[in-house]
């Protein structure tokens, strides 16, 4: 028996429903704008939890050290609440590329038992194929030819 799972829309962290059947709604490809992205496997409905991750916190002098190693320093994410820190995600969100209009967003949230959580939420429809992106929350190190 097969159980079709529909997109689960964005609530918090603590819904467990979304650990115990993850969506398999988006996956790796290549990019338009080079590299990797990441890319919707199916329809993702306004406000569906694309991708839920834990992260490891990075203090201010590891980022300064990641800043100069490339491609690795490309891949942490600012701090909600300390700019000078950084936190890495371990999920596909990492694969998402910036676009001035992305119809993706990164919610930040602390869990008591499982630290900063990052939870990946469409802001619009995205249709199957269609790259998922978000709009980076710091200075841009690449030319955005979008």
């Amino acid at each position: 028996m097969s159980i079709e799972l529909q997109p689960t829309v964005f609530q918090d962290v603590d819904h467990s429903n979304f650990w115990r059947h993850r969506p398999n709604l988006a996956a790796p490809g290549k990019s338009r704008f080079g590299g990797r992205g990441l890319f919707a496997l199916r329809e993702i409905a306004t406000g569906a939890l694309i991708d839920m991750a834990c992260t490891v916190q990075i203090s201010q002098e590891q980022c300064l050290q990641l800043d100069e190693m490339h491609p690795i320093g490309d891949f942490y994410f600012a701090h909600p609440e300390n700019p000078k820190a950084g936190l890495m995600a371990y999920g596909m969100m990492s694969f998402c590329n910036h676009a001035e209009n992305a119809n993706a967003d990164i919610r930040w949230k602390r869990h008591d038992s499982l630290g900063w959580m990052a939870m990946l939420v469409a802001l619009d429809a995205i249709s199957q194929g269609e790259e998922i992106t978000y709009r980076y929350k710091c200075p841009l190190w690449f030319s955005s030819d979008e």
